[in-house]
Order: structure tokens, then C-alpha cells, then sequence
């Protein structure tokens, strides 16, 4: 029995999947006090063995709003090893964001979580409380949705197939195979990398497999905010049961 569980877990450690974290937030929503350097989270990385990718949040609002803050965000990188990433909301970042400072990143991410209702009022999908009346019709206009943020000129789909707390028991039922084929034709096309998401658990194994058969890249991701960066483990656990190598996995250049 220990022979068994030693060869297991040999196994498991010489595969070739990527270590490295591409959803890494190093301020603290709770508690800004909490926030942490990117020398502190170099040093964390060091000592995981995961490759860390720090991501700001903005675009034309929030933390990065403009070149100056996007320059004050790639200043504080200056010499560490981690990958600078970007995530952004709305679809006029590129307007604020000249594209000569853009360049410097190593990677844009996106997700579809801030959605629009029908009356063009945005939602906060991750808030508690967020119900729909109907979730059909929601989920018709939420591919729809996460289809337009999947035609930016990004490189990561971060939390990829994420419902509302309200409608998570209902994943399977809800993302119908026609539903993921959609958002992975997307992905595919504009040649952008889903996320294995360990904060949400996302997306499903049944997702990841047709995204493969498909030809899709794919990336880890913590979404942790100061705790939990660098847990990586769902993501290794879906690679694994459904036959995922390196050469599944998107990694940026870097520098």
C-alpha cells in the first residue's frame, strides 16, 4: 500500500505541467494593511516553486485608470521576477491605455463577471445576493456577453464559466454542451487561454475536455488575494484527469 501511494505520488510530481500562477492579486480586499510588495510575493514565489503573474485591475476605472497609473504599476515591478498582467473591465480600455504602454505587459486578462442587466445596469456577479428570475434567459445572454469579452485583444479568460452563488448547483444543467462549444470557438479563435481556476473551482472537467479536443490553450490560476496565492491545486487536479501537458498550457514571453 505505501509502495503504491509512494509510486503515485512520483508519478504525479515528474508530470510537466507549468508551475506558475497567472491570477495572482497582491493588494488585500479586506484589509489594504494586509497588502503585500511584489518583492514579498517574489519571494513567495521563489519559495512555492510557482512562477508568480501579478495582476492589476482596471482599464479606464479602478486601480488603473491611465498611462500614469499603468506606468506607477510597471515601476514597481522594475527588476523582480514575476510577470506583469493587467486585468480589465468594460471594453474601452483600450482608449485609456495608449498602446505603446500596454506593450510593456506581459499579459491582459479578462472575465465576464461584471455583467450588464437588461436595462444596461451592471451586476456584480460575485456579490451574495445576485439571483436571476430566469436563468435560461440569463445564461442566452451571458454567453452572449462572455463572447464579446472573449473579442478583445487579450490573452487570458480568467474565471472562465463562473455563475452566481445562486445558480452554481445548477452548472451542469446550465452550461449545455452547445453553451461551452460557443465560449470555446471564442476562445480558440482569437487564440486566448482559459483559466483553471482554483478559487471557484472552475471550469468543469467536462468543459476542459471539449476545450482540448478543440484545440484550446489553458493557464492556472489562484485568484487569491494576498491568502491562497499560488494554490494552483485545482487546476493541476482537472490538467491531470483529463490529459492535459505542457504544450496545453499558454505562458507568457516575458523579459
Amino acid at each position: 500500500m505505501w509502495l503504491t501511494c509512494l509510486m503515485l505520488a512520483a508519478a504525479l510530481a515528474a508530470d510537466d505541467l507549468p508551475r506558475v500562477d497567472l491570477h495572482v492579486h497582491i493588494d488585500s480586499e479586506e484589509n489594504p494593511a494586509k497588502s503585500i510588495t511584489p518583492a514579498a510575493a517574489a519571494a513567495l514565489s521563489q519559495k512555492l516553486g510557482i512562477k508568480f503573474g501579478v495582476l492589476a485591475e482596471g482599464g479606464c476605472a479602478g486601480d488603473i485608470r491611465d498611462d500614469r497609473t499603468l506606468e506607477e504599476f510597471l515601476r514597481g515591478f522594475e527588476g523582480v521576477p514575476l510577470y506583469r498582467g493587467l486585468q480589465v473591465y468594460g471594453f474601452d480600455w483600450p482608449r485609456c491605455l495608449s498602446k505603446q504602454n500596454r506593450a510593456h505587459l506581459d499579459y491582459i486578462a479578462a472575465d465576464a463577471l461584471i455583467f450588464p442587466d437588461r436595462s444596461g445596469k451592471n451586476v456584480w456577479l460575485w456579490l451574495a445576493g445576485v439571483k436571476f428570475d430566469d436563468a435560461q434567459d440569463f445564461m442566452e445572454r451571458y454567453v452572449d456577453f462572455n463572447v464579446k469579452v472573449l473579442s478583445q485583444p487579450i490573452q487570458v479568460w480568467t474565471n472562465p464559466t463562473y455563475l452566481p452563488e445562486s445558480l452554481e448547483a445548477r452548472y451542469a444543467e446550465l452550461w449545455t454542451p452547445e453553451r461551452m462549444r460557443r465560449v470555446i470557438t471564442a476562445a480558440v479563435k482569437n487564440r486566448i487561454a482559459i483559466e483553471l481556476n482554483t478559487r471557484f473551482r472552475i471550469p468543469s472537467a467536462s468543459f476542459v475536455r471539449m476545450a482540448k479536443d478543440a484545440g484550446a490553450r489553458f493557464t492556472f490560476g489562484s485568484n487569491g488575494h494576498v491568502t491562497s496565492i499560488g494554490d494552483i491545486s485545482y487546476g493541476l487536479n482537472v490538467a491531470r484527469q483529463c490529459g492535459l501537458t505542457a504544450k496545453d498550457f499558454w505562458q507568457p514571453a516575458g523579459r
